[in-house]
C-alpha cells in the first residue's frame, strides 16, 4: 500500500484504502490486519489505523477477534441469500423514488454509467464493470433523496461486490446485467415510477439467480 497524504483525514483515508482492498479482494478473507504492520506501510501512526478498522467492523467487513487481532470477515452464500432479501424490498422502493426524484443531470450520469459498462464489457475489463455496477446502484439510490435508503443500498451493495469478485462469476453475466440496467434506465426515461420498481425487482431476481442464491423467504 502506499503511503498516505496529510491532507485529510489520515482515518478516512486509511478505511477508504483498506476498504477497497478488502472489495477488490488484494485483502484475502480471513487475512489479519496487523495495526503495526498497516501503519509503518501507509506511514502514519496507529490511531487512525484503529478508527478506521472500527468502521470497517461496523459495516461487517473486519471482525475484531480480539483488542489486538482483526481479519477479514467471510462472505458466505447465507449471508448473499439473505442480502438478496432485503435489496428485493429496498432497490424496488429506491427505483421507484428515484424515478420521481431525479432530474435529467442524474438520469443521463445513470445512462452514461451504462455506457461505461458496455465499452467494459467490449475490452473485458470485468473489474470494471463490478465498480460501475455498484456504482449504479448506489448513486439511483442517492438520487431518491433519502439518506438512510442510500446507507443500506449502499452497504448492500459494497458486500455483494465482494461476493462477486471472490466468486468470479461476472464474466457470464454481464451483458445482461447491462441489458437490465438500460431497462431500468427506459423505465426512468418514461417517468414510469411502477414500471421502474418491476424492472428492478426482476433484475435482482436475476441477480440472485444468476449467483445461484436464490432467497430463501
Amino acid at each position: 500500500m502506499r503511503k498516505l497524504k496529510s491532507a485529510g483525514s489520515l482515518s478516512d483515508q486509511a478505511y477508504n484504502m483498506l476498504k477497497t482492498a478488502i472489495i477488490n479482494n488484494e485483502i484475502k478473507p480471513l487475512e489479519y490486519l496487523v495495526e503495526e504492520q498497516i501503519a509503518e506501510q501507509l506511514g502514519i501512526s496507529r490511531t487512525p489505523i484503529r478508527t478506521a478498522l472500527k468502521k470497517l467492523e461496523f459495516e461487517g467487513l473486519v471482525e475484531m477477534e480480539t483488542s489486538k487481532h482483526t481479519r477479514v470477515r467471510t462472505i458466505s452464500v447465507g449471508e448473499v441469500q439473505e442480502y438478496q432479501v432485503l435489496r428485493e424490498s429496498l432497490e424496488p422502493l429506491a427505483a421507484q423514488l428515484a424515478c420521481v426524484s431525479m432530474d435529467s443531470e442524474q438520469l443521463l450520469f445513470l445512462k452514461d454509467l451504462c455506457e461505461q459498462q458496455r465499452q467494459s464489457i467490449e475490452e473485458k475489463d470485468f473489474s470494471h464493470f463490478i465498480s460501475l455496477d455498484t456504482q449504479f446502484h448506489c448513486y439511483l439510490s442517492e438520487f431518491t433523496n433519502n439518506n438512510k435508503l442510500k446507507e443500506f443500498v449502499s452497504s448492500l451493495c459494497t458486500q455483494l461486490q465482494r461476493y462477486v469478485i471472490l466468486t468470479n462469476t461476472i464474466q457470464s453475466s454481464s451483458s445482461e446485467a447491462l441489458k437490465e440496467h438500460l431497462q431500468i434506465i427506459e423505465a426512468f426515461e418514461r417517468r414510469d415510477p411502477e414500471e421502474a420498481a418491476e424492472c428492478m425487482t426482476n433484475h435482482i431476481k436475476n441477480v440472485s439467480r444468476r449467483f445461484g442464491t436464490t432467497p430463501k423467504k
